[in-house]
């Protein structure tokens, strides 16, 4: 997994987490910073390559 989409994973699941934490319930907060981190096209473009690495293994 590529450093940038590691990142994304860590940050994605750091702000999940401080979501289910008692008394912070702001899902509009929680799923902006979700869109902030996911909605990147470097991390997109990481995504893709790796895709086409997956594409070209055989099965």
């Amino acid at each position: 997994m590529p450093d940038r989409v590691r990142e994304a994973v860590e940050q994605a699941r750091a702000i999940l987490a401080s979501y289910v934490e008692p008394g912070s319930g702001d899902c509009n907060k929680a799923i902006n910073n979700l869109l902030n981190v996911l909605d990147d096209e470097e991390l997109i473009e990481a995504m893709e390559r790796e895709d086409a690495k997956g594409a070209g293994r055989t099965q």
